[in-house]
């Protein structure tokens, strides 16, 4: 879950595996050491590429050099800044792809994320397991690692965690998954099933007007 709450975070999108990535991609210093996430990535349908970075420039210079690479190519969109909670990022749009830095201090060094995403081939995601009623997916972050695709859902529901629970339970069980886990874990309830080869688990905690569900599929 550590990936997709970063990615998340970086559109504010999984457990990857790194594998280094040149620097220099798209137009960022060569002094950045990039690290891939993933072989394919699609959050809500829309294609991406995600890498991260560690580094130990101070983060204006950083910001300065990445912006200098980016503005130095002719008939490029100009470069938003826009500063969040412990994040700066950059954004540009790159003909019909847009890109985005997002960089922010952790203890002596910098780290953060270069992602490219492109809109126009966007292709409408197709949900993994089947929600039940009053059940809505917000987010989907489908990805292919070393071969295995997965799927990482945000949803909501309008029912308690334990309602929500049994039904997407049942959900499962109609569709012929087999249920492993169904347990409380401190405030949060979690319930985990497999279909062959195929891995489910989902944390529901409660909300003011329901539940929050992060599903993850593993095929």
């Amino acid at each position: 879950m550590r990936a997709v709450r970063a990615i998340a975070t970086l559109l504010a999108l999984i457990c990857p595996v790194w594998a280094l990535a040149g620097g220099g991609w798209q137009d960022t210093p060569d002094t950045l050491r990039l690290e891939a996430m993933g072989d394919t990535l699609r959050m809500n349908g829309t294609p991406m590429d995600i890498r991260a970075f560690h580094g130990k420039q101070p983060i204006e210079a950083l910001l300065r050099d990445v912006q200098a690479g980016w503005e130095r190519q002719p008939g490029h969109a100009p470069v938003r800044r826009t500063t969040l909670p412990n994040w700066i990022v950059l954004n540009q749009a790159v003909g019909d792809q847009h890109r985005s830095f997002q960089v922010r201090a952790q203890g002596e060094q910098v780290e953060g994320f270069v992602a490219l995403t492109s809109p126009a081939q966007r292709r409408e995601p197709v949900l993994a397991v089947r929600l039940p009623p009053q059940m809505l997916a917000m987010q989907i972050v489908d990805s292919v690692d070393q071969g295995r695709a997965s799927q990482q859902v945000t949803a909501v529901s309008t029912r308690s965690i334990e309602a929500t629970a049994m039904a997407l339970d049942q959900s499962l069980r109609a569709s012929g998954w087999q249920r492993q886990v169904l347990k409380k874990q401190g405030g949060a309830l979690r319930l985990s099933a497999s279909r062959g080869a195929e891995q489910f688990d989902a944390i529901l905690s409660a909300q003011k007007t329901g539940a929050l569900v992060l599903i993850s599929t593993v095929q």
